[in-house]
């Protein structure tokens, strides 16, 4: 029997957002944790299977590529099966190859394997923020993305500090068992709290423009991966980028004349969205890059342990948590753009401060400023969120909510592939030895760096308009 969201809250009573919004946390930190949990474990995998950073960060970037094409399909499964059915599919097969992970024989396998949990997640995850904008009413919103964001949030950060202690203990393969408790959970409350209504009269998906998107995704992201070990002139790396460049025109070209396009190219006439869209970009940019340049930095150059590496990373998770917040609490009483750049900045000011830092630098300075970020950050996610999506029409919503997402997730992709492709080319540069890896890592915290300054200059575009009324009024 199909049950919207109407029918659940007369069930649930008073208590069914707050109810539903546990689910929806618990769905979305678990994919947030597969994310990025794998970072503390890398040096491992790497000297497991014998391979370097241009291989290995394909476990993070595939994740992130194929999170990011999954996005597209979000809201066409949400409107076919139902959020209650997406979101059981989903967690489902995500089970499934974390199961299948920990039995990999060779590099290429798990890297296959992160690629299907990363569609898996792309999936899944936007189904939280656009729930979220339907059963809470405009005043109560904010914190509710403040409350959601507090998981989103802190999950990055807290998953390296257990990961890491994994690894330690019991080797590489540990992370992969991280997610499941949260998977299981997630899906028991979803089969009671998840509403089922689907929409029987949707159109079919437009596969071909689905698979543009990926084999332009993959293709220059191959690019840019090999560009880091042979020479642009080489077939290798500039085949794939012009093969990606002309599946991208071609993914535009059939968006442009569809009805029912993937990607709503019309969502950016909105002069506040495209500058939302820029945030994003960066935001994705810091939370994945970040996350996964200073585990390896700190076990690179530092010369941490995973489990310290993580150890470190705890404090800024509980400041994060905070942060997000308090930015939820804001964001109902603060103008979006104002927040946006104060994030940026932050986030700015504290990938200068670990440029600054030399090899051998203390435990509490490193710590410090691993923090700051964070709370850059948690500032960041709900005030991108109202900002972004206060916009939209009612109609818009679902797809708003897919396309910020996306946009988020594709810096996060692209950022973490073209940090390495920095970072081993200033190491290159400098000389190859240690020190010219100390170096490297330097210069690629002073690139996010001045990359958050200047988009805080794109924040002051975002003008949030308060749109949207009220969904289910509750809150």
């Amino acid at each position: 029997m199909s049950q919207d969201l109407h029918s659940l809250q007369v069930r649930f009573g008073s208590r069914y957002p707050q109810r539903l919004l546990g689910v929806l946390m618990l769905g979305s930190m678990a994919m947030v944790l597969a994310s990025t949990t794998i970072n503390v474990a890398l040096p491992a995998i790497m000297a497991d299977f014998s391979i370097g950073r241009p291989l290995v960060q394909w476990l993070s970037t595939g994740f992130l590529a194929a999170m990011t094409a999954g996005l597209l399909l979000s809201a066409w499964a949400q409107a076919r099966w139902g959020a209650r059915r997406t979101a059981q599919i989903g967690l489902a097969l995500f089970i499934l190859t974390s199961l299948l992970a920990v039995v990999a024989q060779t590099a290429w396998q798990l890297i296959a394997l992160r690629v299907v949990q990363g569609l898996c997640a792309g999936i899944v995850q936007p189904l939280a923020m656009v729930l979220i904008f339907r059963v809470f009413a405009v005043s109560g919103r904010g914190m509710a993305l403040g409350i959601y964001g507090l998981g989103v949030m802190v999950a990055p950060t807290l998953g390296p500090s257990i990961g890491g202690y994994l690894v330690d203990h019991f080797g590489w393969a540990a992370v992969f068992w991280l997610p499941l408790p949260l998977c299981c959970l997630a899906l028991l409350g979803g089969q009671w709290l998840l509403p089922s209504e689907r929409q029987r009269t949707t159109p079919m998906l437009d596969v071909a423009a689905f698979v543009l998107m990926c084999v332009a995704l993959f293709a220059i992201l191959g690019a840019l991966a090999e560009a880091q070990r042979f020479a642009w002139s080489a077939p290798r790396v500039w085949l794939p980028a012009v093969i990606g460049a002309v599946a991208l025109a071609g993914f535009f070209a059939r968006s442009r004349r569809s009805s029912t396009p993937l990607l709503p190219l019309g969502l950016w006439r909105h002069a506040g969205f495209r500058s939302a869209s820029w945030v994003a970009l960066t935001l994705g940019v810091g939370l994945y890059g970040s996350t996964y340049l200073i585990p390896l930095y700190l076990q690179t150059i530092q010369g941490y342990s995973a489990g310290l590496a993580g150890a470190l990373l705890l404090p800024t998770g509980v400041l994060m948590g905070v942060a997000s917040f308090a930015g939820g609490w804001l964001s109902d009483r603060a103008s979006a753009a104002l927040l946006l750049a104060s994030g940026l900045l932050i986030f700015a000011l504290s990938a200068a401060g670990l440029a600054w830092l030399e090899p051998g630098a203390s435990f509490v300075l490193l710590c410090f400023w691993a923090c700051v970020g964070r709370v850059g950050l948690g500032v960041l996610l709900p005030a991108l969120s109202t900002g972004s999506l206060d916009i939209l029409s009612p109609q818009e919503l679902a797809q708003g909510a897919g396309a910020i997402t996306f946009v988020r997730q594709l810096g996060g992709a692209f950022g973490v592939n073209l940090l390495t492709f920095f970072l081993e080319w200033r190491h290159a540069a400098e000389g190859g030895h240690r020190l010219a890896e100390a170096q490297a890592f330097q210069q690629s915290f002073w690139l996010m760096a001045a990359v958050f300054v200047l988009t805080a200059l794109a924040a002051r575009g975002v003008r949030a308009s308060g749109a949207q009324g009220a969904g289910l009024g509750a809150g």
